[in-house]
């Protein structure tokens, strides 16, 4: 009877520090150190990346939700490695049929089986990635967030608990100093007595929490061999992917390299150097389809595509090239500039 109502008077004081505490009425609550703060949010980053790593991971090994569900279910209930083909398998097992029922004598008909083995092989060769990937890098992690994380968040847990405790067996000695001339001795001696026990309590599960944060070292380390795991498996599986298709190439005769027109990047054409010329004479324009120009000045020579400069022309357009003025003149005014070779 003593043991329970001691324990429902520690699960008071226990609330009432809590509730304090969210109310904001304390001001000597207890604080880590830095060092270990900076353990717990270590931690929490940790779970949370594991969590999301893992659950990428698995969208790519299986991008559909409702097969991942039913691989589960299946899994849990008959604890065996289900068979199912994969959609690789399916669409192989698909080819071979059409393939057949054409006639493997037909070249549509043998392509498409040739095509069946070939899928049919690379859905395995996606099965054997699958378990690779699950084994190296996904039950490694999930192994950690189902062990380790949890014990570490359950002895988090205890350290706040064993703090409210502490804390409240503080308030209440620092109550019991403020009115100490209206306590009994032995009361006074009581929350004294509560507190030692409380602080080596609160001690106790602080160095065993620390421990385990500290610990965080070695798993980390532990998933980066498990990523480099995870690396060696999809290159492994591209590489088998890619044999397998070039080995289908070559069955069918296929070149090595297809060329495509949309994909070979064209010849950028030449933007020919316009033809220039010297104003002779000025020359004051007479409409608006004309320009007014001054003698010595340098004007472009603006021809149509594909128009060649004629001899017989008696007004040429040109354009200034610094304000883009264009307009016709006379032929006469101007002495058109030699080409450059």
């Amino acid at each position: 009877m003593n043991f329970n109502l001691k324990a429902a008077g520690t699960l008071f004081s226990r609330a009432k520090q809590f509730t304090e505490e969210k109310l904001g009425q304390v001001t000597d609550r207890t604080e880590y150190d830095d060092h270990f703060e900076q353990l717990l949010a270590r931690a929490d980053r940790t779970k949370l990346w594991t969590e999301r790593l893992t659950s990428h991971v698995e969208s790519v090994l299986q991008p559909n939700p409702n097969e991942r569900l039913e691989d589960f279910i299946l899994t849990k209930l008959d604890q065996k490695s289900l068979n199912k083909p994969n959609i690789y398998e399916q669409l192989g097992h698909c080819m071979c049929e059409a393939g057949n029922d054409f006639g493997p004598s037909t070249q549509y008909g043998s392509t498409l089986i040739k095509c069946g083995n070939c899928h049919q092989k690379l859905g395995l060769a996606h099965k054997e990635y699958i378990q690779s990937a699950a084994a190296g890098f996904m039950q490694p992690l999930k192994s950690f967030l189902d062990g380790e994380m949890r014990s570490l968040t359950k002895e988090r847990r205890t350290l706040e608990i064993k703090r409210l405790d502490l804390d409240a067996a503080r308030s209440k000695q620092k109550k019991a100093k403020t009115i100490n001339s209206n306590v009994p001795m032995a009361m006074a001696d009581s929350s004294d007595t509560e507190l030692r026990h409380a602080q080596t309590e609160f001690d106790r599960q602080l160095e065993i929490t620390r421990l385990l944060l500290d610990g965080l070292n070695n798993s980390h380390n532990h998933h980066l061999r498990c990523l480099h795991d995870l690396v060696e498996s999809e290159l492994q599986y591209h590489r088998q992917t890619v044999q397998i298709l070039e080995d289908l190439r070559k069955q069918l005769g296929l070149s090595k390299s297809v060329s495509n027109s949309s994909t070979v990047p064209s010849t950028p054409r030449a933007i020919p150097t316009p033809r220039t010329a010297t104003v002779k004479f000025d020359y004051d324009a007479s409409d608006h389809n004309e320009l007014s120009v001054l003698a010595k000045e340098t004007v472009n020579i603006i021809l149509d595509d594909n128009e060649k400069l004629s001899d017989d022309a008696e007004w040429l357009t040109i354009e200034r090239p610094y304000s883009n003025e264009r307009g016709r003149v006379p032929r006469a005014y101007l002495r058109i500039d030699t080409l450059s070779s």
